[in-house]
């Protein structure tokens, strides 16, 4: 049966992050988790979760994030992973057991829409789970219902593209061989909360208070060697984009030639390193 956009706003998004993308994530999960570990790492300095805490993770895909606030919870304390994406949320349940972790719990289910237990989290928490929804505005809203008064919001997101070297130096290459596709401004996607104004302007319209935006700059080691680095670039989001646009035989071989000897002059001991831009951002539902 297809549902009705009417009755599922984010039906695009779920259909592929069930379809593609999902499988996709599914197939390099151990991979993206270890390139994003220190966004990671960035969010939960700055969230600085508590013992005996009940935690929402919005987005939360293969459930690395959610798996760790259930280790600094504690047994007292609980874990609630939501997503859309049901091949996702398949690894994260599994990397649940394998681990041994029972305080955690994954949904399938829109947290735009979703009818959360009123009060029930004391802080939501996301790593780039939250720029897909299709009204920014209505999905915050019904996440702050889900927070109990006073509760708090710690979300990762991406800087612009500008501020993001680890895709501006092999894009910026392979651009030298196409054009980039045209993209709908303030789409759902990578770069949806980018802009600080724009969230600043949804979490006040959605009554948080304490709205704070921090600029942090993370290192990616986007490969252990070059070859490593151009087969995971030429998967993310923008890299992919460029390349389906140029044809496969010669010229495509070239695009990534150039790419390659491009990511040589960043290679380190540690493998080919860049640089990334992102905001952490906090809020709190007010207290009554």
């Amino acid at each position: 049966m297809t549902m009705d956009v009417n009755d599922n706003p984010n039906a695009a998004q779920s259909e592929n992050w069930n379809g593609d993308n999902g499988i996709r994530w599914v197939a390099s999960a151990d991979e993206r988790d270890r390139i994003l570990a220190p966004v990671a790492d960035a969010l939960f300095a700055a969230v600085a979760l508590t013992a005996g805490s009940r935690i929402l993770d919005v987005g939360c895909g293969c459930g690395v994030t959610s798996l760790r606030a259930a280790e600094l919870v504690g047994a007292n304390g609980s874990v609630t992973g939501i997503d859309i994406s049901e091949p996702m949320l398949g690894v994260a349940r599994a990397r649940a057991t394998a681990a041994g972790i029972s305080n955690v719990t994954f949904v399938k289910a829109d947290a735009q829409t979703y009818a959360f237990a009123p009060d029930s989290s004391d802080v939501v928490i996301s790593r780039f789970g939250t720029m897909f929804f299709a009204d920014l505005i209505a999905a915050f809203t019904n996440i702050r219902g889900a927070l109990a008064p006073g509760g708090r919001l710690a979300l990762a997101t991406w800087q612009p593209l500008i501020a993001n070297d680890w895709l501006m130096v092999p894009g910026a290459v392979l651009l030298n061989h196409t054009t980039m596709p045209e993209q709908p401004a303030n789409a759902p996607g990578m770069f949806a909360q980018s802009n600080p104004d724009l969230v600043q302007g949804v979490l006040d319209a959605a009554r948080y208070t304490d709205v704070t935006l921090t600029d942090a700059r993370v290192t990616f080691t986007v490969g252990a060697t070059v070859d490593d680095a151009v087969g995971y670039l030429g998967e993310a989001g923008p890299g992919r984009l460029l390349l389906e646009t140029i044809p496969e035989g010669p010229a495509r071989d070239a695009a990534i030639a150039d790419v390659r000897a491009e990511l040589a002059h960043h290679l380190t001991p540690a493998g080919v390193q860049l640089d990334g831009g992102i905001w952490l951002i906090t809020a709190r539902r007010a207290a009554r």
